[in-house]
């Protein structure tokens, strides 16, 4: 039975966040990061690609649009590491849908129960870390998988300066490759552009900055958004609703940042 009363858990850590909670809109997202979804109650509905499916444990891949038509369900999502490691080490446990999404985890009614255990004791931030490390593991992947440590420079760089725009020039310069050829090997590895994942990162920090006490104006300030109107949409088209709607659900939200 699920307890009504439980409130919305986000938790925020550089290399991954994770929400448990309810959805009480619609959601049509951008995937800025591969994400694992899971309904604790019945099963979500999604159109990508041109088709339409039903499953309750979903693994989407970064820089897919996704739509889900009902988002009034008890779910668990979790935005996995923006370098695709996380993605790789789960794919194998779901299988193909005949869309670019992954559906029906293999140790489904499991992870469901976890889940329920995590919620009914509005888990500590350490011991969500530790559901999730046990669940992606840390088994060694094929060579073909290793990060080119160029990107790995330039994510740090993006990071570095979250409310600046460095430019793909000076980028390139520091990763002593040319612009082209940074930009398309950025998207390779990550599965978005520069300008996406810049983006991304900016939602997160602004997120932090709710969970230390700022506005959501402050916070998104910091972070380097122009305005109000800037966060909404760039809020609005990766993760598929208003800021407002996620983070201003007044006693009935817990936000935890770490790192």
């Amino acid at each position: 039975m699920h307890d009504e009363s439980a409130p919305s858990l986000i938790y925020l850590w550089d290399r991954r966040t994770f929400f448990l909670g309810r959805l009480n809109v619609q959601l049509s997202m951008s995937q800025a990061a591969a994400t694992l979804l899971v309904s604790l109650a019945g099963p979500l509905h999604f159109s990508c690609a041109g088709q339409r499916l039903s499953a309750k444990s979903v693994l989407l891949p970064a820089g897919i649009d996704v739509e889900m038509h009902e988002g009034s369900e008890l779910v668990a999502v979790c935005y996995l590491d923006p370098f695709g490691e996380d993605f790789q080490r789960l794919r194998g446990r779901f299988r193909l849908s005949g869309s670019p999404l992954l559906v029906d985890y293999a140790e489904e009614e499991q992870l469901l129960a976890q889940l329920q255990e995590l919620r009914q004791a509005r888990a500590t931030p350490e011991q969500v870390a530790a559901f999730l490390e046990q669940l992606i593991g840390q088994e060694p992947l094929p060579v073909e998988y290793r990060i080119d440590p160029r990107i790995v420079r330039t994510v740090a760089l993006i990071k570095a300066d979250v409310s600046s725009n460095l430019s793909a020039e000076y980028l390139a310069e520091q990763a002593g490759l040319s612009v082209p050829r940074l930009t398309q090997l950025f998207r390779e590895t990550l599965g978005i552009s520069m300008r996406r994942y810049r983006q991304w990162h900016r939602l997160f920090v602004t997120t932090c900055g709710v969970a230390r006490g700022l506005s959501l104006t402050d916070a998104a300030i910091e972070a380097g958004f122009t305005d109000s109107a800037h966060l909404s949409h760039t809020f609005r088209s990766i993760i598929g609703m208003k800021p407002s709607e996620m983070l201003r659900q007044a006693g009935n939200m817990r936000l935890y940042a770490g790192q």
